[in-house]
């Protein structure tokens, strides 16, 4: 799944903050993890930027799915934008 984040972290620099976290590392990632009631690796979520879920996913995604997933929420932020 590495790649395929990276790939869309290339992708959507300019739009989107990705934030990558260990479950198993004792510390940050894993109280995240916990906090968010998250199964483990790999899962993925999706916040506007004032903190409102919009995705939420566990296991082995596609790349295509991914990338609709944050296209997706970047569409609904920007007609949520307009007056």
């Amino acid at each position: 799944m590495t790649p395929i984040v990276h790939g869309l972290e290339n992708e959507f620099h300019d739009q989107v903050i990705f934030v990558s976290l260990n479950a198993l590392d004792d510390a940050e990632g894993q109280r995240t993890f916990e906090a968010l009631n998250l199964p483990g690796h790999p899962s993925f979520m999706l916040f506007t930027p004032d903190g409102v879920e919009v995705y939420r996913s566990f296991g082995i995604v596609e790349a295509e799915s991914l990338r609709a997933a944050v296209e997706n929420a970047l569409n609904s932020m920007a007609t949520t934008d307009e007056p």
